[in-house]
């Protein structure tokens, strides 16, 4: 067996209980920082500003955090902290003198945020999620190969999805890379595990590539993805990939519940996702893999 990583108390999700509802949310952690490539350096120092705010609890930091986490410059930073804070998508606190993100950065991105597809996406989501009664989760892959939380969908269920938008799930995390991975081509299957680093995020978590490449291929047999307690304790979710136009695949959405009360509902969860994708793929007019390489064509 390889060497793996041991991150069973921080597998990016766990499960509270308050005696009547239960939450399942991302662990507190920071979410590490990614290097730029290093072609635009101040733009890539922005981004960086951008992604530190995002990501490290409370959100807001002084001029001194920033620089020190950083290691940007003084004088820099503040210069992007300050045109940042003129185009509205950083806010300064005069009395505590820090900066946090602004909704004017929504402003910039609201194409992308209300989009048509996205409009499809999320009518056929919540529509799934009131017929299910089960939360749903939408995430986007990306270059990283990592997961971007996109949009969540709580239904009027006993459990709660509180993970942020802008949550970035492990590119292993199984239920959305068996979803991802099932239906690419073996070349791209046998890149991703160039970078592959074994990780037990729990008791139940693959960590061979035969187990990894065994749950891939069992996805593509059965028609969607499932994860039963192997990235978080006591939850199982079952995963689909929404393909675009090109065929590519540009979202996958899953949805999670206790193992114990999801196990007997997974073929009648599965057909009603199914349901979903096929009605997304036709208000959107994507082109997913013919049948029978995919069974929600």
């Amino acid at each position: 067996m390889p060497d793996f990583k041991d991150d069973t108390r921080s597998s990016g999700a766990e499960l509270l209980h308050d005696g009547e509802h239960w939450l399942l949310r991302p662990h507190m952690a920071e979410q590490p920082s990614r290097s730029g490539p290093g072609l635009v350096p101040a733009l890539e120092n922005t981004i960086a500003v951008l992604q530190y705010l995002n990501g490290t609890a409370p959100h807001e930091a002084s001029l001194a955090e920033i620089v020190a986490a950083l290691g940007i410059s003084k004088t820099h930073c503040h210069s992007i902290l300050k045109t940042l804070v003129h185009f509205e998508w950083l806010k300064y606190d005069q009395r505590s003198r820090t900066y946090r993100l602004h909704s004017g950065i929504f402003t910039s991105a609201s194409s992308l945020l209300n989009s048509p597809v996205m409009d499809a996406v999320r009518r056929n989501l919540t529509a799934l999620v009131h017929r299910v009664d089960i939360p749903c989760l939408l995430t986007q892959p990306m270059n990283d190969g990592t997961y971007i939380v996109i949009d969540k969908f709580n239904g009027p269920t006993s459990m709660e999805l509180s993970f942020p938008v802008g949550h970035r799930f492990p590119r292993d995390a199984c239920a959305q890379m068996r979803a991802y991975l099932a239906w690419q081509s073996p070349e791209r299957i046998d890149a991703w595990f160039n970078n592959w680093q074994p990780t037990r995020y729990t008791s139940r978590s693959p960590l061979t590539e035969e187990d990894v490449r065994a749950g891939i291929e069992a996805t593509r047999r059965r028609g969607y993805a499932v994860s039963k307690g192997e990235f978080t304790e006591g939850i199982m979710a079952i995963a689909l990939p929404i393909f675009d136009r090109d065929g590519e695949v540009s979202y996958v959405f899953n949805c999670s519940f206790m193992i114990d009360r999801f196990l007997p509902l997974e073929e009648a969860v599965a057909r009603e996702m199914l349901v979903a994708l096929r009605d997304i793929h036709r208000d959107t007019l994507a082109r997913p893999p013919a049948a029978p390489a995919f069974i929600g064509s």
